[in-house]
């Protein structure tokens, strides 16, 4: 019994001296890893990152030894954070993983949120994006589950970012606005400055890609960002988003300077895909701006190096498609065509949408100009269906405006091609010249009443007798038109657009001045345009470059203005031939309201904007309405002065108006269309009032047949690729409007005061709305006066429907005609009727014989 105790003793203090040496040993190893963590940490910001990743991989088997599983996340979250700025994903993925098991096993979730969108970064490099989504959205929620709103914006920024990667622009807008919530509603937090610049510089980022450049420069300048209070990455991202933006707006010497600052703080802070990405944006200005193809080349090599090394699969494709342009530049097509197919290869497999067409456009290109024309139009074709398909997911319209701006030389590609063709395909080339231009307007009137297909038989079941529609295009190394009568079509080839272009600059510029060089310049650029077409009675001009006047073109071998042989329409797209008129009822009482005018506006001292543009009253703009007013049948509400207000033109109050007419002045804004304006008053004598160009499409203008607005430049604004002339006269037409009257330079105030009332004149006495202008210009040009001289009449163009009369009116005279007539017959039978009565009497009183 005494042995049996002895040896029970022995074996408990051998256990107590084994625990106590157990706990000595994880005390160490605690401490050498603890010591290890802030060496690591260290190292991490001396910019030493593959030492710091060794230290927190010695740091977290130490942890991983002594069972410290907190500090073991922590050294496995730093870890993994690492690797993805080395591009090592794979390792970023296992240690993040890891930090996770460890953390959910200690049910602490207030790290495991970052860890998953470390893995989602990590997944999103690699090109694998439904695995990416997956990690961000469970990072979303525990974000979410453990209050942590500073994590979680970051993360809705990365689901943007995928969103965004794959062509989904509203998706990613959507990403990023719900991120800019959290910020607005976490003000003056420690984080504000950092979480309000990332999440306003990706929304920038969106509406860059859309071509709203000038709205991304206001959100980048809404928080400027300094560079300590934000991670480097971050802020060299920043730096290239603006030079980005710089280079969109003409400035590529600024945009450079902003990459190289870029690359330099992308590699301070070993961020290999921000290098990637700086070096990508600094070979596109080398090439595209400055012309510079070996430094071009050397950009895009260095950056597909490193993309190799990161594994980082867009960039990857991106700089295989960057070099595979330069290369076709250098007539190296081997080498091209294997970087294309490489770069077309993995944004396949990756879902890379927008550099799939990329691709698909650049192999095109190549094989044009090796001799394969076939092969080339196929991959244009295919690159088309691929933009068409990311234009349909954009539900904004303000979006879709710009959208195929950067786009168009796909379809111009094709154009150009089916031209080099011996026999191009007339409905061919009508088709795409149709796809390619005015689409968001064509949008906005299909949401309202079903568009046809753009097919030439269509157009010619549509077009109104006597006519020809012209569909013009101008592409950078040639020209053309189609022409479209009611029994044939044809193509008619011109020299390049550049050279056209430059002749009408001229043609308004002759114009506008004093003189008669406007003569010769009409007769040149006249005998280019002209020649070829069939002239009917009515021509419809479909252009997205400018409106070209026409009227002034002289007819072939002869002085004689193409104004004097026929009147002309211009027209966005030609799928508005065949637009219903809406305007039904043709013929209206006098007593219903036939037109609403506003003019005269007061222009007021202390108006900022008035000053600017040294604005001064106009007395003929009452003239002109009063005028107007007197040749209508119809009533008339008359608004000058301080009462012309823009409250007159909302909340339907234009229901059943067929005429509607502006007086006043109107500024432009070539750069911005929104920012464009004409000016009206607000109700109080001591201040104007503006609408502005984007407020238009918010009218309801269904009933309105004509919109007159008798102001300078009304017809000029910004030309978007794809989109035309973003003008009143566009404006005007989205809101619902069939045809509108504007004007492409400035006209004087009594001048343009005779030519409005004349117009009216015409229209009154049941005139169609191009004749009625016809008419005018006619008035003018035969008047053997100083109104002879275009620069009176030309600048006034008429859009949309001109081949339809307006409502006509009964006159009261008419109707009173009418009235006595009816009254004389009713009182001819009563006449009859008694006379009738009468003799009956006269036969009854008679005696009977038998």
């Amino acid at each position: 019994m005494r042995i049996f105790v002895h040896r029970v003793l022995i074996s408990v203090r051998n256990g107590l001296a084994l625990l106590l040496f157990v706990i000595i040993l994880a005390g160490t190893i605690t401490g050498a890893s603890t010591s290890s963590l802030e060496e690591a940490r260290v190292l991490e910001q001396q910019g030493k990152l593959k030492e710091a990743r060794n230290q927190y991989h010695a740091a977290a088997e130490g942890f991983r030894v002594s069972g410290d599983q907190h500090s073991l996340a922590i050294a496995l979250t730093a870890a993994a954070r690492i690797s993805i700025s080395l591009g090592d994903y794979q390792d970023a993925i296992r240690d993040a993983q890891e930090a996770i098991k460890e953390r959910q096993a200690l049910k602490e979730n207030s790290g495991v949120g970052r860890d998953f969108n470390t893995i989602g970064r990590a997944y999103q490099y690699l090109g694998n994006y439904p695995a990416a989504m997956k990690n961000y959205d469970d990072s979303v929620n525990f974000d979410r589950a453990s209050g942590n709103i500073a994590d979680e914006i970051a993360t809705l920024n990365n689901i943007g970012n995928i969103h965004y990667f794959q062509g989904r622009y509203m998706k990613a807008l959507e990403s990023y606005q719900t991120a800019q919530q959290l910020v607005d509603s976490n003000a003056n937090q420690s984080w504000d400055s950092y979480g309000r610049k990332l999440t306003l510089s990706n929304i920038a980022t969106v509406y860059q890609k859309l071509g709203l450049e000038e709205r991304a420069l206001e959100l980048y300048q809404q928080s400027p960002g300094k560079p300590e209070e934000m991670p480097l990455s971050d802020y060299a991202s920043i730096l290239a988003n603006e030079g980005i933006l710089y280079r969109h707006l003409g400035d590529p010497i600024k945009a450079l300077e902003l990459y190289r600052s870029s690359q330099a703080v992308y590699r301070t802070a070993r961020q290999m895909d921000g290098e990637i990405s700086a070096l990508r944006n600094i070979g596109i200005v080398k090439a595209m701006d400055l012309n510079d193809l070996p430094g071009a080349l050397q950009a895009f090599t260095s950056a597909l190096k490193l993309a190799r090394q990161s594994s980082n699969t867009r960039a990857t494709v991106q700089a295989s498609l960057y070099l595979a342009d330069i290369m076709r530049r250098l007539h190296r097509y081997k080498e091209a065509s294997g970087h294309l197919q490489e770069a077309f290869d993995s944004a396949q497999s990756a879902g890379l949408v927008e550099e799939r067409w990329k691709a698909l456009y650049e192999r095109g290109r190549i094989a044009e100009e090796t001799g394969s024309p076939q092969p080339a139009a196929q991959d244009y074709r295919a690159a088309i269906a691929i933009i068409e398909s990311l234009r349909s997911g954009l539900r904004t319209a303000s979006l879709r405006t710009d959208f195929l701006a950067d786009k168009r030389d796909v379809y111009d590609a094709l154009i150009a091609f089916e031209l080099r063709r011996p026999e191009p395909s007339t409905e061919e080339l009508f088709h795409w010249m149709e796809s390619s231009r005015a689409r968001n307007l064509q949008d906005r009137l299909a949401a309202r009443t079903p568009l046809i297909e753009p097919h030439i038989q269509t157009i010619q079941v549509h077009l109104p007798p006597d006519s020809v529609l012209v569909e013009l295009w101008l592409g950078s190394q040639g020209s053309a038109a189609v022409w479209i009568t009611g029994s044939g079509s044809g193509i008619v080839r011109y020299a390049g657009g550049d050279d056209i272009r430059r002749e009408v600059a001229q043609l308004f510029s002759d114009i506008q001045s004093s003189g008669e060089a406007w003569r010769q310049s009409s007769r040149e650029l006249g005998g280019k345009l002209l020649s070829g077409i069939p002239l009917k009675r009515h021509l419809i001009v479909v252009q997205d470059n400018g409106n070209i006047p026409m009227d002034v073109l002289s007819l072939l071998g002869s002085d004689q203005l193409l104004v004097e042989r026929c009147d002309v329409t211009y027209l966005p797209s030609a799928r508005l031939v065949a637009m219903p008129d809406a305007r039904t009822r043709r013929w209206r009482f006098p007593w219903n309201k036939e037109l609403v005018a506003l003019g005269d506006p007061p222009v007021q001292s202390s108006d900022a904007l008035a000053q600017n543009e040294q604005w001064q009253g106009l007395p003929a703009s009452a003239v002109e309405i009063r005028g107007i007013a007197k040749v209508l049948p119809g009533r008339t509400e008359i608004h000058l002065g301080s009462d012309a207000r823009k409250a007159y033109l909302l909340d339907h109050r234009l229901e059943g108006i067929p005429l509607l007419h502006l007086s006043t002045h109107a500024v432009i804004d070539a750069e911005r269309p929104d920012r464009s304006r004409i000016l009206l008053a607000s109700g109080s004598s001591a201040d104007a009032d503006y609408l502005f160009q984007d407020e238009v499409g918010k009218l309801d203008l269904n009933d309105v047949g004509l919109v007159s607005v008798s102001a300078c430049d009304t017809g000029r604004g910004k030309i978007i690729a794809g989109e035309g002339v973003q003008s009143f006269s566009q404006a005007f037409l989205g809101a619902g409007a069939s045809s509108t009257i504007t004007s492409m330079w400035k006209v004087a105030d009594e001048p343009a005061a005779s030519f409005m009332i004349e117009l009216y004149y015409s229209l009154a006495h049941g005139a169609t709305k191009s004749e009625a202008l016809r008419a005018a210009k006619l008035e003018f040009l035969h008047s053997k006066s100083e109104l002879s001289s275009p620069r009176h009449w030309a600048a006034f163009v008429l859009t949309g429907d001109g081949w339809h009369t307006t409502p006509r009116f009964i006159p009261w005279s008419a109707l009173l005609i009418a009235l006595a007539a009816i009254l004389g017959a009713a009182s001819l039978v009563l006449w009859r009727l008694n006379r009738a009565r009468a003799a009956k009497k006269e036969q009854r009183r008679a005696p009977q014989f038998a």
